[in-house]
């Protein structure tokens, strides 16, 4: 029995990521914002009625997303504070695990026959070019981005040593939260943050908000066509795992060929870990399926920058899986 119980977990686990995706499709992170409603309060917000509102209440109760507040009244747990629209760092997540995530998972087969992107090949466009007629989508996705750079921006920084001065190029910047807080911490260092049209504009806000827009050119561009010249140090972060070998090789000398005589490359990636087997093949295949990339080993990441004309200088490896390694192009 326990192992047809378990079995059935991992089936059901659709049936969770909707509860959630609902949760937010509906508002109700939002309506249940810092404070109490009946659920007759809550229908009339979402539309749903109240004996079907019920049932579903009990669900949200039982992944602990609210909480009973008194007869027929519900509050929002600390849990449902990051699916909430204006603040939540999930709420983009959640959207679209319950919709184009969930659409091109149901396309993993293709994605294990071909070894191309299951989201391309549902969707017709690549995920980039999603976010290009989507903007909540792309400022939703930012803020995740923003997220997952902040909470290791310090191990990061403490690993490696950035420059005080020169250029720094951000390849693929996300919101910029990582070349914003180098120019804080560095006043007469310059940066140049190169990232897609769709998210340019995110990452000006976030240089003017750190008050730094002054030392930061914005390049809107796509680096497998090309990179901008001109800076001293490339940091590529969080970007290489989203592509195959052959486009991330392309990056990767695209990026060799603006480099100068004195130039050199960060490649900062969260290599491929085996002490968590099924985590690290999950994100592994989520990278597979969303975007037709992979996630690799230090040992990989190393062969990669080689194959693309630099030698390694040095690779540190954060407690939390991130490798930073220092390249040179070869001469």
């Amino acid at each position: 029995m326990a192992v047809f119980e378990r079995l059935s977990a991992l089936l059901d686990g659709h049936i969770r990521t909707q509860l959630v995706a609902s949760a937010v499709r509906f508002r109700i992170p939002d309506h249940l914002a810092d404070r109490t409603l009946t659920d007759a309060e809550l229908s009339g917000l979402t539309g749903i009625g109240v004996p079907t509102l019920r049932r579903y209440l009990r669900a949200l109760e039982g992944l602990g997303l609210v909480e009973p507040a008194g007869e027929n009244a519900y509050r929002g747990t600390a849990l449902i504070e990051s699916l909430r629209r204006d603040t939540g760092i999930l709420y983009g997540h959640a959207l679209m695990a319950g919709a184009e995530y969930y659409g091109a998972w149901s396309e993993l087969d293709y994605a294990l026959r071909t070894g191309e992107s299951a989201f391309e090949h549902r969707y017709g466009r690549d995920l980039w070019r999603h976010f290009d007629g989507d903007d909540d989508a792309a400022v939703s996705f930012a803020r995740t981005m923003r997220f997952n750079t902040e909470r290791f921006l310090q191990e990061i920084l403490g690993l490696y040593d950035f420059p005080d001065d020169g250029v720094v190029a951000d390849l693929g910047a996300g919101d910029g939260t990582l070349l914003a807080e180098l120019l804080v911490r560095a006043p007469k260092l310059r940066g140049i943050a190169f990232e897609q049209p769709a998210t340019i504009g995110i990452a000006r806000r976030t240089m003017e908000d750190r008050a730094v827009a002054d030392r930061c050119e914005l390049v809107a561009g796509d680096f497998l066509a090309e990179v901008p010249p001109g800076a001293d140090l490339y940091v590529i972060k969080s970007v290489i795992h989203n592509w195959n070998d052959e486009a991330a090789l392309r990056i990767l000398r695209n990026c060799r060929t603006s480099i100068g005589e004195r130039g050199r490359l960060l490649l900062i990636e969260r290599a491929l870990k085996i002490d968590d087997a099924l985590e690290a093949a999950i994100r592994d295949l989520a990278m597979l399926v969303l975007l037709g990339g992979q996630s690799r080993s230090v040992g990989e990441y190393e062969e990669l920058l080689r194959r693309a004309g630099y030698s390694v200088e040095q690779t540190l490896t954060a407690p939390s899986g991130f490798c930073l390694l220092d390249a040179k192009p070869d001469v």
